[in-house]
């Protein structure tokens, strides 16, 4: 049972030194002229730790115990899946790094093929999938760049029959919005 204790500690060691490090991050494009908002874009973190360290009065340290305590509370005690914290920082500075030549890609009506060059520039990093605390993929930024490959190769048609009706319904109160 004492393996299982150190284990656990070590988890959690790990979780808030990683956390500790990306509030780091956040205090650093605070210091550069970014936004709570542009931030949350950004980095999926906790809103609440976010503004936390925006504001500055507290330890950074003291925020990242804080957000890890309240992630394993809320998942019911478990302490949450380890995240590859390396490639997470990878995917944060890959954000900051203007894309060379991207080819945007316009979803049509009509389904269109994907080249080599284009599904590798909308595709998660290594093509890994993979799901954090019920998260798919690392970041908002992969999600929607790998929705905008599926959505361009089975094209917008096809994409609108597979919804379900209810789906079809908001989609069209939100079309109806904008």
């Amino acid at each position: 049972m004492g393996i299982d204790i150190y284990e656990e500690g070590r988890k959690i060691g790990q979780l808030t030194g990683e956390m500790f490090c990306t509030l780091q991050i956040v205090k650093k494009l605070k210091e550069m002229g970014f936004t709570v908002k542009q931030v949350l874009q950004t980095i999926e973190l906790p809103e609440n730790a976010v503004t936390r360290v925006f504001d500055g009065k507290e330890d950074i340290r003291k925020i990242a115990e804080d957000t890890v305590n309240k992630q394993i509370a809320e998942n019911g005690g478990k302490i949450p899946e380890e995240r590859d914290f390396i490639k997470w920082v990878e995917n944060v500075l890959e954000y900051f790094t203007p894309p060379l030549d991207k080819e945007e890609l316009i979803p049509l009506k009509k389904p269109q093929r994907l080249t080599c060059e284009q599904w590798a520039q909308y595709t998660p990093y290594e093509n890994k999938l993979e799901l954090f605390d019920g998260q798919a993929l690392a970041d908002l930024r992969e999600r929607e760049n790998m929705i905008i490959a599926l959505v361009y190769n089975i094209g917008l048609e096809h994409f609108i029959k597979i919804l379900p009706k209810e789906s079809k319904t908001i989609l069209k109160e939100l079309l109806n919005e904008q």
